[in-house]
């Protein structure tokens, strides 16, 4: 089965099953995990389709559902898709692109001392 990884986007070919410890041959992201699955959904209880699955707090590790089923990551890529859309409209309206800037380095810079 091919895949997209939700980390790094690389596309992965799967045979057989994807087991617990299974991770992304580029990125070494864990593939067992609920942001990998085909019933995640972001609208849905508990962001999970199934109405019989456990909850599960991390959506991106690695976890123990018995109901997991391999579906297209790429979709469900959070780094990238926000700033990727801010920057289409500025581009729309003349601006630059927005530098990418890490949460904690903005945190940072806001109680930095003076």
């Amino acid at each position: 089965m091919a895949t997209t990884c939700y980390g790094c986007g690389a596309t992965l070919r799967i045979d057989g099953p994807v087991g617990r410890r299974s991770t992304c041959p580029e990125c070494d992201a864990d593939l067992h995990t609920c942001m990998c699955c085909r019933h995640y959904d972001e609208a849905a209880a508990h962001q999970c389709r199934e109405p019989h699955a456990d909850h599960v707090v991390e959506k991106d590790a690695s976890n123990a559902c018995d109901l997991f089923q391999l579906g297209d990551g790429a979709s469900r890529r959070r780094t990238g898709r926000s700033e990727a859309a801010r920057n289409a409209l500025g581009a729309l309206f003349g601006e630059a692109p927005r530098a990418s800037q890490d949460p904690r380095d903005a945190l940072e810079a806001l109680f930095r001392k003076k």
